[in-house]
């Protein structure tokens, strides 16, 4: 006889509860970091660090979280963002060996490497791993405006090694400048 009784209490509750939806916040992505405004890039981007150095055969351990407008290229495509703009490629990598920071990290544009700003702090990313170390791991790469025609192309990443001897290579991603 107990069940009944449950049943009515449950009904009870269900008809006085509120009418107002309780909000829903959706929690962080673990892997986006802020986006950086792409104006804020001057001069030309460094050349790469990775060429000459042979490739390990492990995979790259890191995410982009842009490929210029487009938000997580490596899961949404397609990626598109406007021409006439600069173009930003961020996110975090390390070494996927040592599960430490890495020594540097390339930015390989259509066949051609772009030595991005390493060691942004990503504290996110260092939670998610549970990995103190890997704090700052964010990386930041801008093109200038007019670097890339209109059109589709490529780009994935090197993570040098820690120990600058090799890099790891990142599958590649396609995105269209329009």
């Amino acid at each position: 006889m107990r069940f009944p009784r449950l049943l009515a209490v449950a009904a009870t509750l269900a008809l006085c509860a509120c009418d107002e939806a309780k909000p829903r916040h959706t929690p962080p992505d673990p892997f986006a970091g802020p986006l950086s405004p792409p104006e804020t890039a001057t001069g030309a981007p460094r050349k790469g660090q990775s060429e000459g150095l042979p490739q390990r055969p492990e995979p790259a351990n890191f995410t982009f979280d842009h490929s210029g407008e487009a938000f997580d290229p490596l899961n949404r495509r397609p990626a598109r963002t406007a021409a006439g703009r600069a173009t930003l490629f961020d996110g975090f990598a390390f070494d996927p060996v040592r599960k430490i920071p890495a020594h540097g990290i390339d930015v390989v544009v259509d066949g051609k490497a772009y030595g991005a700003a390493y060691g942004r702090a990503r504290p996110d990313t260092a939670a998610y791993f549970k990995a103190p170390v890997l704090t700052d791991v964010g990386f930041t790469l801008t093109l200038p405006a007019g670097s890339l025609a209109a059109g589709a192309h490529t780009a994935s990443i090197r993570v040098i090694a820690s120990d600058g001897a090799a890099y790891y290579q990142g599958p590649q991603i396609a995105f269209e400048v329009r």
